[in-house]
């Protein structure tokens, strides 16, 4: 299967959700839109990559927690806003 970065997903596992270990220069570098990326770009999305994926588990473990629901809809106002 085919991925919309021409890349096959089998080969990467970079979209698994059974990951144990953070994503690498390596696996980055598969992908054409960052091949030549410097080690510093590469380490700083890296970085972003793990920043944003712990706050978005924190908001949902959260929402978890409370009850509440989480809306995975986005309205054209939230959209333009964007």
């Amino acid at each position: 299967m085919v991925n919309h970065f021409g890349m096959k997903r089998k080969l990467l596992g970079v979209n698994s959700y059974d990951r144990t270990h953070d994503i690498t220069p390596e696996e980055v570098r598969q992908f054409a839109r960052f091949r030549d990326y410097t080690d510093e770009q590469v380490n700083e999305l890296i970085d972003t990559i793990k920043k944003y994926t712990r706050f978005i588990y924190n908001v949902v473990s959260k929402r978890q927690k409370s009850g509440k629901k989480i809306a995975l809809h986005i309205d054209n106002q939230q959209t333009k806003a964007a």
